[in-house]
Order: structure tokens, then C-alpha cells, then sequence
């Protein structure tokens, strides 16, 4: 009967080992903004995004673009994750290897970590192949608050250096400026939560960038299931005020936890 008893609650303990465990991805509400939440240490994220920049009328024969990011996200520390992906660019003449990146993302305040406010920063180096821009550094800050009701506050200050030299250019180095800002509410759920978020994102080129500012308004839904999330919107560009920018900007991101 031990023997029995024994058998059964192996039997158990394997089943819950194999069961789905809650979601712990680093969950993103916004398709642009930053956010400050990180995959688990020791965890593997596999994330993608599907994206799109519609043509800018104020720039003659620019054509529409569509890019494909992938990459795994790993969490080193309960502070620190690093992500590794590559992207592909397609227009309607041709598709190639943009780009791959090593993206660092230090969350001050450790997971678990329950403080309304939470900042992060971020820093990658950006490796171009067949891009046009140059390799460099990317930065951001993030700062994020949220209140009980779930409301999510999330500010995101970025600086983009490109590179010419690293070509053998003797091009200045390229320094651009950008911001985003993002506000989430839940809908409805806890364990299988669905989001609406409103954001802006910006760029100012501060030296030796061609062009003018680019600004964009969006919205997005996030949908947090299981072991995975999706979050899916479009920006919508200020093309009225600035012709140089494009008219629109959707984004698709989905991540599952391995």
C-alpha cells in the first residue's frame, strides 16, 4: 500500500512539474515605448516583432518598408537581461540583412521589487550590414509608475550615436535624440490580462543627420496569456506638421517564455 501511496504522489509531482507555470516574460504594453519589466534569471524569452514605415509624402521616392526583428531575450540577473536579435528589411525590390544588435537592459530595482516607481536603463550596440545608417550605440532611460488601480505611467528618453568612422567614412559622428511616452490600463484579467495603452514617440536629429523631426500618436492592445504576450498597435504620423515623416508605423510584438 506504501509502495501504492509512493507511486501516486510520484505521479503528482511529475504532472505539476510539466504543467504551464504562470507567465514571467518581460510583459511590454507599448509597441515603442520601453518598458521597465525584465525576463526572470535564468530564463529564455524568444521575441519578434512584425513592423512597417508607410511611405512620408514629403520625401519623393521613398517607398514603404517592412522589417522583421527576432532574436532570444535572456535573464542574466533578477536586474540584468540581454537581448540578441537580428533584422531583416524588405521593400518591394528587394529584401536583406539589416542589422543585428547586443541589447542590454539593467532594471535598478530587482525583480520582485513591488515600488510603484521602477527605472531601467538601456544600452545596445546597433551592428549594421546592408543598412544605410551606421553602426553605433543606442541609450535609453526608462522610468515607469504604477498605481494600484493598474494605471501604467512609462517615460522613455533615448540617444542614438551612429558611426561613420567604424566604415572608414570621415563623416562627424550621426547623434539623434528621441522620446516616447506611454500610458496602460487594464481592461480585464490578472493571469490573462488584456491592456489599452496610448503612446508618442519622437525623433530630433541633434548632429549630421539629414532630414527634419519625425513625431508620432498610437494605440495598441496587449494581451498577456500563459506563457506568452502580444501586443499589436500603429503610430500614426504628424505628417501634416512634419511632411518628412511617415504616415504610419504598425507594429506587431509576441514573446513566449521557454
Amino acid at each position: 500500500m506504501s509502495a501504492v501511496r509512493g507511486f501516486v504522489m510520484l505521479l503528482a509531482v511529475l504532472a505539476v512539474a510539466v504543467l504551464p507555470a504562470p507567465a514571467e516574460a518581460g510583459r511590454r504594453p507599448f509597441i515603442w515605448v520601453y518598458d521597465t519589466e525584465i525576463v526572470p534569471k535564468g530564463d529564455v524569452e524568444l521575441e519578434q516583432w512584425l513592423w512597417a514605415k508607410a511611405r512620408a509624402p514629403g520625401l519623393e521616392g521613398r517607398r514603404s518598408s517592412y522589417w522583421v526583428w527576432w532574436g532570444p531575450v535572456f535573464g542574466l540577473t533578477q536586474r540584468l537581461e540581454l537581448a540578441v536579435p537580428f533584422q531583416v528589411l524588405a521593400t518591394r525590390d528587394t529584401t536583406r540583412l539589416d542589422s543585428f544588435e547586443a541589447d542590454l537592459r539593467l532594471r535598478l530595482n530587482p525583480r520582485g521589487d513591488d515600488s510603484p516607481w521602477q527605472p531601467l536603463l538601456r544600452v545596445a550596440w546597433h551592428q549594421s550590414i546592408h543598412s544605410a545608417q551606421p553602426s553605433g550605440v543606442n541609450a535609453n532611460l526608462v522610468q515607469s509608475y504604477q498605481w494600484d488601480s493598474g494605471l501604467r505611467l512609462a517615460l522613455d528618453l533615448g540617444a542614438q550615436v551612429g558611426l561613420p568612422a567604424l566604415r572608414g567614412s570621415e563623416e562627424p559622428a550621426r547623434l539623434l535624440g528621441t522620446y516616447a511616452a506611454g500610458v496602460s490600463y487594464p481592461v480585464f484579467g490578472e493571469e490573462e490580462e488584456l491592456r489599452g495603452s496610448l503612446e508618442a514617440f519622437g525623433e530630433i536629429p541633434l548632429q549630421g543627420i539629414p532630414g527634419g523631426q519625425h513625431h508620432f500618436v498610437g494605440a495598441d492592445l496587449a494581451w498577456t496569456f500563459g506563457r506568452s504576450w502580444v501586443t499589436l498597435g500603429v503610430m500614426v504620423g504628424l505628417t501634416p506638421l512634419f511632411p518628412e515623416t511617415p504616415q504610419f508605423m504598425p507594429r506587431l510584438i509576441w514573446a513566449v517564455a521557454l
